[in-house]
């Protein structure tokens, strides 16, 4: 593998320096403990993840009860604190905080998302197994198993990265909640706030139950507000998160 090593972010320059080639050798707690931080996992009350730390120690401490991925994410996210902004006391981050950003934001806690989504999903690695790889979450999941990460990231990490006009939007019931895109996405294309009542995704949000629906093409003007809409064709797939909201991939097909 040959890397430039001028080009890698701070979280990269990590994973290199320890010499990791393959996303199975990812693995945080020896990475946390040779940067100097012990991570504890034990219940927590109102927050996600606990940081105390100086200059050159750190006490992680991240929730019990939550998934896998997230307390991965959260392990991450916190040392992206730690690694950023050495010499803070401490940060208690809700799960607000250690969720998706809008590529707008330049807050501590984005920037502390970029630090974990490069940490777990590092460009180095992921850029040669997603390419050519379809814009779905089915696509997303198989990756997301390969680095033990979540849907969710990688599904961000897969359009931010995509060569093609792409989009990740997640959505609650009172509209958008967040989004991302890919650099290709046309300036004439905004995403509705509203889900299109004639889209899947629009059926999960209001449905009982998780689902997943399967990866189809559909007007531009269902997910589109201007006029140019209609020029397009969207190639979609929405899941209903535990939270209640629904994730969607959305890419212009050739």
């Amino acid at each position: 593998m040959v890397i430039d090593i001028s080009k890698l972010s701070v979280a990269e320059r990590i994973l290199w320096d320890y010499g990791i080639t393959d996303p199975a050798d990812i693995d945080l707690q020896v990475i946390a403990y040779g940067l100097g931080a012990t991570i504890h996992v034990k219940p927590l009350d109102g927050c996600e993840a606990r940081l105390v730390a100086n200059e050159e120690k750190a006490v992680i401490t991240v929730n019990s009860k939550s998934i896998p991925t997230r307390q991965r994410f959260s392990i991450a996210h916190e040392l992206g604190h730690w690694q950023l902004d050495k010499g803070r006391g401490g940060f208690l981050c809700a799960k607000d905080d250690i969720s998706p950003q809008n590529d707008a934001s330049k807050e501590g806690e984005a920037l502390a998302n970029n630090f974990a989504s490069q940490l777990i999903l590092p460009d180095y690695l992921f850029g040669p197994i997603a390419t050519a790889k379809p814009i779905s979450l089915d696509a997303a999941e198989k990756i997301a198993n390969l680095f033990k990460a979540s849907i969710t990231a990688t599904s961000i990490k897969m359009v931010r990265k995509a060569a093609i006009p792409a989009w990740i939007v997640c959505h609650r019931q009172r509209g958008l909640a967040w989004f991302f895109k890919s650099p290709s996405c046309p300036e004439e294309l905004y995403l509705n706030r509203d889900l299109h009542h004639d889209t899947d995704a629009f059926g999960l949000l209001y449905g009982p139950e998780d689902a997943r629906t399967r990866y189809k093409l559909e007007d531009g003007t269902r997910w589109f507000s201007n006029r140019e809409a209609s020029r397009y064709q969207v190639r979609s797939q929405s899941m209903k998160l535990q939270d209640g909201t629904v994730l969607t991939v959305l890419s212009i097909s050739k």
